[in-house]
């Protein structure tokens, strides 16, 4: 059988992280989206934290790729380089890359 590839659509930001005690011992981080809906959850503040942050690191890797696109203009860096960078950005926002 051939697996099929579900394609998402982007939450826009901003996300929030915070923790909800399960039991004395644990923690539940929740990822919430416009502080309401729960788009995520972990175990672990720390994946917490990053997940939430997804939507700010997206907007900084655009904007690197648009400084590292004018560098290879210019011949101060490698076209490959920016190539593995709009492959994951691809990625990230739903394509194949």
């Amino acid at each position: 059988m051939e697996a099929t590839k579900e394609k998402h659509a982007f939450t826009p930001g901003p996300w929030q992280a915070h923790g909800t005690k399960v039991s004395t011992w644990e923690t539940q981080e929740q990822i919430e989206f416009h502080g309401d809906e729960v788009i995520a959850e972990t175990g672990f503040e720390a994946n917490a934290r990053l997940i939430a942050a997804a939507p700010e690191l997206l907007e900084q890797c655009k904007l690197f790729e648009k400084v590292l696109n004018e560098l290879v203009v210019m011949g101060e860096a490698d076209i490959e380089d920016r190539d593995k960078l709009r492959e994951v950005l691809a990625k990230v926002e739903g394509g194949e890359g």
